[in-house]
């Protein structure tokens, strides 16, 4: 449960520097058998938009969804959560690229709602509190599963300390 954070201070997904680009950081980790990938762009002075993809390593896993209640259903399945500690303070729900389906488990007479097999990217945009913070810390929560390969263990609350992007 390797904890890294890299700051990227002014650097864009396609070269260096650009003058339009929003400040940004970004930091990742792999546990569970997913490895996750966190960016926080900043946006205005007390905005950060957050964006977290979540990639299972081995082909055939899914996710469950951010529907998932907490506790599971029946105690099965752990929800994806994406959750933001001071300075920053959700400003909305986090929302996913894929769309969740109900996962039925005819042995366990339960159905769970799970993304499809492969990579979902969450987003979350958060007030920044304190614009003279320098960093924050991203907690994320994830169950991998696969129809056929049972699952990775689950992953609670994993932390992330990411500098705060300058305005």
């Amino acid at each position: 449960m390797a904890l890294l954070a890299v700051a990227a201070g002014g650097l864009t997904g396609c070269g260096q520097g650009s003058p339009s680009a929003a400040p940004r950081s970004a930091g990742s980790f792999t546990d569970g058998g997913v490895t996750a990938s966190v960016t926080l762009e900043r946006t205005a002075t007390d905005q950060v938009r957050l964006t977290a993809e979540l990639a299972p390593q081995t082909r055939g896993f899914h996710l469950y969804s951010l529907d998932l209640p907490d506790g599971g259903v029946d105690g099965l399945g752990i929800p994806t959560r994406l959750n933001v500690s001071a300075p920053l303070i959700p400003a909305g729900p986090v929302s996913a690229s894929a769309k969740p389906y109900g996962l039925r488990l005819p042995e366990l007479e339960v159905t769970l709602p799970v993304y499809p097999d492969g990579p979902v990217t969450l987003h979350l945009t958060a007030r920044l509190a304190d614009p003279r913070a320098t960093s924050t810390r991203v907690l994320l929560s994830y169950g991998a599963c696969s129809s056929t390969a049972g699952c990775r263990p689950p992953v609670r609350g994993h932390p992330l300390v990411l500098p705060v992007p300058r305005a």
